[in-house]
């Protein structure tokens, strides 16, 4: 499902920046995501783990795959 799409992508990003997964999110900020679905960045930012910077680094990556399972 979605949060399986969300580990995906994390996983993704990890291994372009060179970094663990838990450092772009951890599994509880995913979880928090697959739950609440945001729509937008404001929304993204209300998600349990999400700061300032880690909304601009990775909001639209992440809402994307939100969207798309929306939608798909």
């Amino acid at each position: 499902g979605l949060l399986a799409m969300l580990k995906e992508l994390r996983r993704t990003i990890a291994t372009e920046i060179a970094k663990p997964a838990y450092i772009v999110f951890s599994d509880a900020t995913l979880i928090d995501m697959a739950e609440r679905r945001p729509e937008n960045i404001h929304q993204f930012r209300l998600v349990n783990g999400v700061g300032d910077h880690k909304a601009r680094l990775y909001a639209e990556r992440f809402l994307q795959v939100i969207n798309e399972r929306k939608s798909g």
